[in-house]
């Protein structure tokens, strides 16, 4: 994907210039760690909750709120009026832009989630880049590793062959102002190029969009069924 696949307005001239570096978003995570280089004291400018864990080096930008019982394991950069919400984890070499959301017991590792992103509760988000006001909900898992431990390919929408990535871990690219329904998984090297909508319960794996909208079909077995007198309660009928 390309870098412009995951910039907006908001994006900082600085960290523009940095993504614009590489030749596209591949490369950009492939180069993660030239976000941490420098780092050697932590800088805490936000609101941090009680029951924080935090192991350096790490920067919370101004306005931003850590709530209580997160662990942040530097190096971390957390932009300016971001939220982190409580019980998450956020691990090394992870990026979170300005006024982006982490849900209640969220995952996020070596992740580029660049200026308005919001993850919701319950989400793993591995070796990805989440492009400038992108959403995923509750549940999203991006699977950044196959069983066998080998290197990711990347499967293009025209059918052709597979492209190397040249990682073993490697989850999802996500473009600029995607969203993903609840309990979407992407299987390693998906990638979701912008203004693309997946409903919930979608397993991704390949190249989708730009501007696509992706839903799952399913066929309901409805059987009818008896009312139960369940021993646990005081002779209440159990209603489905």
């Amino acid at each position: 994907m390309e870098i412009e696949e995951l910039l907006d307005e908001s994006i900082e001239p600085r960290l523009e210039a940095w993504l614009k570096k590489w030749a596209n978003a591949l490369e950009a995570l492939n180069n993660i760690g030239g976000l941490f280089v420098g780092m050697k004291e932590n800088c805490v400018l936000g609101e941090i909750g009680e029951q924080v864990s935090i192991s350096g080096p790490v920067h919370i930008g101004k306005g931003t709120k850590i709530h209580p019982f997160v662990t942040i394991e530097g190096p971390v950069i957390i932009g300016e009026n971001a939220s982190v919400r409580s019980h998450s984890i956020i691990r090394s070499q992870a990026y979170i832009g300005s006024d982006c959301v982490v849900g209640h017991s969220a995952d996020v590792k070596r992740s580029i989630c660049l200026n308005g992103a919001k993850m919701q509760c319950g989400i793993f988000l591995g070796d990805s880049v989440l492009g400038c006001g992108a959403r995923i909900g509750s549940g999203v898992i991006t699977a950044n590793r196959k069983f066998n431990q080998t290197e990711v390919f990347i499967k293009n929408a025209t059918g052709s062959l597979p492209r190397r990535s040249g990682r073993e871990f490697f989850g999802a690219i996500i473009g600029r102002y995607c969203r993903l329904g609840a309990n979407v998984v992407t299987y390693p090297g998906t990638i979701i190029r912008e203004h693309t909508w997946v409903g919930a319960g979608c397993v991704l794996h390949g190249t989708y969009g730009p501007d696509q909208f992706i839903s799952v079909k399913q066929d309901l077995d409805i059987q009818p069924k008896n009312r139960l007198n369940l021993r646990s309660g005081k002779g209440e009928y159990e209603h489905v």
